[in-house]
C-alpha cells in the first residue's frame, strides 16, 4: 500500500489573486489590510483589475485625468507630444441638472501660457479644489 504520493516533477502553485474591487469594498480590519499590503508587496498575492481610483492614486494623478487618458488611448502619442490637450475643450460644456448646458468659460483676455504657468505654480489639485468651491458657491 502506498503511504505517500509524490509528483513526478515539481509543480508551480498559482499565486492567489486579489481584485481592486475586493480591496476597495471589503470590510476587513486594519491589521488584515496591513497583511494584505505586505502580501501584495512581497508578491505572495497578485493584484489584478485595480479600480481607476486605485491606479490614479498609485500614479499620483487626478482620477479625472486618468479617466480621460483611458478614453483617449488612441490619441496617446499626440497628447504626450503636446500636440493636443488630454482633456478636450468641448468637455468644459456639460449638462447640469435639468438638461441645461453650462457655457464654456469665456475668453477674458488672459493668454493660455499665463494660465498654464499659474496652474503649474499653484498645482492642479489646488486649482480643481478652487473650481469646486466656485461651482458650489453659484
Amino acid at each position: 500500500m502506498l503511504t505517500k504520493y509524490q509528483l513526478p516533477e515539481p509543480v508551480a502553485m498559482p499565486v492567489p489573486t486579489l481584485t481592486g474591487r475586493y480591496l476597495a469594498h471589503n470590510h476587513l480590519d486594519t491589521v488584515t489590510h496591513a497583511f494584505i499590503a505586505d502580501d501584495l508587496h512581497t508578491g505572495a498575492t497578485k493584484f489584478i483589475n485595480p479600480t481607476m481610483t486605485q491606479v490614479a492614486y498609485l500614479a499620483r494623478v487626478n482620477v479625472t485625468y486618468a479617466w480621460w487618458a483611458h478614453k483617449r488611448r488612441g490619441e496617446r502619442a499626440a497628447i504626450e507630444a503636446g500636440l493636443i490637450p488630454l482633456v478636450p475643450a468641448a468637455a468644459a460644456a456639460r449638462a447640469h441638472g435639468h438638461g441645461t448646458v453650462l457655457p464654456v468659460v469665456p475668453d477674458i483676455g488672459i493668454d493660455d501660457a499665463a494660465v498654464v504657468n499659474f496652474v503649474r505654480s499653484v498645482g492642479v489639485t489646488r486649482v480643481l479644489e478652487a473650481a469646486v468651491a466656485v461651482e458650489a458657491a453659484q
